[in-house]
C-alpha cells in the first residue's frame, strides 16, 4: 500500500464513521445556527486533539501489544462485529427512511459559548463517545498496525486521512445547519449514510473473515 492510496483509504472508512450521528453531530448542530460554518472546523479541532494522542498511543505500543496472533484474532473478530453492526444499522436505517439530519437547531438569538471553547466542545463530545474507544481499539488500531509497516509517515498520512473526514463532514454539517438546510435534503443524507453503511459491512466481513482464519490458525496448532 502506497502513502497515497492509504491517505484515501483512511479518508473513505473515516468518512464512512463520521457521518453517523453521535454527539460530536449533535454538539455542531446545537452551536452552527448562531456562529455558523466555523463552529465545524472548531468542534472538529477539538475532536482531532484527542484522536492524535491516540493515534500517538496506539503506534507506540501496538506493535509488541497486537503482534501476538490471540490479539490480532481478538481484533478481527471484535473490530468485524462492530464494522457489521454499525454499517448495517446505517445501511438498515437509510433502506427503512428512518435516517434524517440531527435536528435541534435552537434559535440564533439565543446565547452560545466563545469560538474557542468550542475546540473544547468537540473535546468533550469526543470523551463522551463510547464508540469512539471501541473504535480506535479494535478498527483503526488494526490499520495503524498496517500504516505502521510504512514507517513513521504511513501512521501520520493515516492520521491526516482520517481528521480530513471529520473536518470536511463536520464543515458541511455546520454549513448545511448554519445556512438553514438549504441543499442537503434527508433524502440525500439517507443516500449517503445507505452507501457508507454498505461499506462498512463489506469492511465487517473483511474483518471477521481474517479473525475466523487466525482462530482456525490457532485451534489447529
Amino acid at each position: 500500500m502506497t502513502l497515497p492510496i492509504l491517505f484515501l483509504f483512511s479518508f473513505a472508512v473515516g468518512f464512512g464513521a463520521v457521518v453517523s450521528p453521535g454527539p460530536v453531530s449533535t454538539t455542531i448542530v446545537s452551536e452552527a445556527a448562531r456562529k455558523g460554518f466555523v463552529v465545524g472546523p472548531l468542534v472538529a479541532t477539538g475532536h482531532s486533539i484527542l484522536e492524535f494522542l491516540m493515534v500517538g498511543a496506539l503506534a507506540l505500543g501496538l506493535r509488541a501489544g497486537l503482534s501476538h496472533p490471540m490479539a490480532q484474532m481478538s481484533i478481527g473478530l471484535a473490530g468485524g462485529a462492530l464494522l457489521l453492526w454499525m454499517g448495517g444499522d446505517m445501511a438498515w436505517g437509510a433502506y427503512k427512511g428512518k435516517i434524517r439530519l440531527p435536528s435541534g437547531t435552537p434559535q440564533k438569538n439565543a446565547p452560545g459559548v466563545s469560538l474557542w471553547r468550542l475546540v473544547g466542545l468537540g473535546m468533550v463530545a469526543t470523551i463522551s463517545n463510547p464508540f469512539w474507544y471501541a473504535w480506535w481499539v479494535t478498527v483503526a488500531g488494526n490499520y495503524i498496525l498496517t500504516a505502521q509497516a510504512l514507517g513513521w509517515a504511513g501512521v501520520i498520512v493515516f492520521y491526516f486521512g482520517h481528521i480530513s473526514a471529520d473536518y470536511l463532514w463536520d464543515g458541511i454539517l455546520s454549513g448545511v445547519v448554519g445556512s438553514g438546510r438549504k441543499w442537503l435534503t434527508d433524502g440525500i443524507y439517507r443516500g449517503m449514510i445507505g452507501v457508507c453503511g454498505v461499506y462498512l459491512v463489506y469492511l465487517g466481513a473483511q474483518f471477521g473473515l481474517a479473525g475466523i482464519g487466525l482462530m482456525r490458525g490457532l485451534l489447529t496448532r
